[in-house]
């Protein structure tokens, strides 16, 4: 059973936010992983213009500090995405990072951004899945030494959550492997709740949406998605403030999770004895950071878990926040707030747990997970 170390995200002048992470760090021991002159690749995402839930850099910098006091040599490092949006290439990835504070000033390591100019740089790698016997994975994953996920965990539209697991997997994913990861998601549009607003059509990577003429008697023309053209990044779905967009899948919802799964595997396919991550369980948002603005958080900030399995963490991580009441004034109602399944309350018809269960399938990690809180000896702030 895998350690998940956990601390509160409580704090006051005795012991403040930075300090206790890192003697979080300190217990999760990544000396285990980081030898002297290693090159570490500290996985996060920089976060979309307009969001401003995105993981603090300050907490990103804690980790830098550790991996350098430890003689390895980090760098921070994301592949573009497949929608459009401040990080689809290379060039406007680095601008939305720097422009959102992981600038090395901040941060204390560069900057590389994982898949090329246009995210079309990869190598294929073996992976033994159930959907993927190889897998696209972005170059700067697999030339690393260790890798270390630092993952905001978070709601997604597709994936019901994001945490370790989708970092690696939908991270590390090279554009083609993206593509490859949604092709299950057919969003489709109810035409008389669409307002005309196009926000989907710009957001579109592939120009897949077209704004057409609407019913007789409304005067907006209405959103309308070319099949063939689709490639069913589930952007739109988050992008449409009305609902008029939602997801038809084409098969079982869980098939893109245990895809993701796969990459996750494939992106640590030689060092999952070199890996380690983290889960910062604060400002839960119901989507991800992918998005060009932030909702409130769905639960009070909860702290953070640390453990070498990328299963187990979010595993715990998915427990920790289903434990606590809902926040009023969230994407939640009356009967989630009290849900056992949060994410789910949100999220209708996703079962989030498909992409634990499949990683403990795969051998990627364990879905069964020790808990060791490191917050136990202070009974005020457990």
């Amino acid at each position: 059973m895998s350690k998940v170390y956990f601390i509160s995200s409580r704090a006051d002048s005795r012991e403040r936010n930075l300090t206790k992470y890192h003697r979080l760090l300190k217990n999760l021991d990544l000396g285990r992983i980081v030898s002297e002159g290693d090159l570490v690749a500290i996985k996060t995402s920089f976060g979309e213009q307009g969001n401003v839930t995105y993981l603090r850099p300050q907490y990103v910098r804690v980790v830098v500090e550790e991996v350098k006091r430890l003689g390895g040599r980090p760098f921070l490092t994301d592949a573009n995405t497949l929608y459009a949006g401040g990080r689809q290439n290379s060039r406007d990835h680095m601008i939305t990072a720097l422009e959102n504070g992981f600038g090395y000033e901040v941060t204390g390591a560069p900057i590389v951004i994982a898949g090329g100019l246009l995210g079309f740089d990869y190598r294929t790698v073996p992976v033994n899945g159930d959907h993927f016997s190889e897998a696209k994975i972005a170059p700067a994953a697999l030339d690393a030494d260790a890798i270390i996920s630092v993952a905001h965990f978070k709601g997604h539209m597709i994936c019901g959550f994001g945490g370790a697991l989708k970092n690696l997997g939908m991270g590390f994913g090279a554009r083609a492997g993206k593509q490859m990861m949604h092709s299950d998601v057919h969003p489709e549009v109810a035409a008389d709740r669409c307002d005309g607003c196009a926000r989907c059509y710009k957001w579109c990577p592939e120009k897949a949406i077209v704004m057409t003429p609407s019913a007789e008697g409304q005067a907006h023309k209405v959103a309308q998605i070319d099949d063939e053209a689709c490639i069913g990044c589930g952007e739109c779905v988050a992008t449409c403030f009305t609902g008029a967009i939602s997801i038809s899948w084409k098969s079982d919802p869980a098939i893109v999770q245990q895809k993701m799964v796969e990459y996750a595997a494939a992106a640590l396919h030689d060092k999952q004895s070199k890996f380690a991550a983290l889960n910062f369980i604060i400002d839960v948002t119901p989507d991800c950071d992918c998005l060009g603005w932030s909702d409130n958080a769905i639960v009070p900030n909860i702290g953070v878990a640390a453990s070498l399995d990328p299963v187990s963490i979010d595993a715990a991580s998915l427990d920790l926040v289903n434990q606590v009441h809902g926040s009023a004034m969230s994407a939640l109602d009356e009967a989630g707030m009290a849900s056992p399944d949060k994410f789910g309350s949100v999220h209708k018809g996703i079962d989030a747990t498909a992409q634990i269960r499949h990683g403990a399938k795969i051998g990627l990690g364990e879905s069964h997970y020790d808990l060791v809180s490191l917050d136990k000896d202070d009974p005020e702030r457990a």
